[in-house]
């Protein structure tokens, strides 16, 4: 790994229901926002990604 994997997008994992509660937060969305967190929500019940957030 290391320099290799430069190319690579990292994303954080979120619930949709975490996503949909606590990521919706005037503070949350800023820090998202200001150190540019990708996200990708997922349905853990149904097992399937609701959306992905650049």
């Amino acid at each position: 790994m290391g320099q290799m994997d430069v190319d690579r997008i990292l994303y954080l994992a979120i619930p949709h229901d975490i996503y949909n509660d606590f990521f919706q937060l005037p503070f949350t969305q800023g820090a998202i926002a200001e150190y540019q967190v990708n996200l990708v929500v997922f349905d853990a019940n149904n097992e399937v990604i609701v959306q992905w957030k650049n």
